[in-house]
């Protein structure tokens, strides 16, 4: 299985190397990332819409350690920037940070649709 269109969006050595280079795992486990982010993402804008920083700082984190161990590159210094922006409760940046997060999270499913699992 070839994953080399990920490598733009995922760290693949450190990422197979955490998980026994087992291809067919890492796509199961960012099939369910990026499913769980897609589902919440609603809930996410309506945090920061209703100003409801602390939920959404607890939100980010949760998404922050699992984005980390799934080697996301450009997803996790967005996530951190909404968990500290939401720490601050900086509505602009929460905002910018979601809207990011949802074009970051398309494009890791559009080249996740390259992939065939074996």
């Amino acid at each position: 299985m070839n994953l080399s269109s990920l490598s733009s969006e995922i760290d693949l050595e450190t990422t197979l190397d955490r998980m026994c280079d087992d291809h067919d795992l890492l796509l199961e486990i960012l099939d369910l990332f990026l499913a769980e982010f897609t589902a919440e993402r609603a809930n996410l804008q309506a945090q920061v819409e209703q100003g409801d920083f602390a939920n959404l700082a607890t939100k980010a984190h949760y998404f922050k350690g699992v984005a980390q161990n799934l080697g996301l590159l450009r997803f996790s210094p967005q996530v951190k920037r909404l968990e500290e922006s939401a720490k601050q409760n900086d509505l602009v940046n929460c905002q910018q940070a979601v809207d990011e997060l949802a074009d970051i999270a398309r494009q890791i499913l559009a080249l996740r649709q390259c992939v065939q699992p074996t």
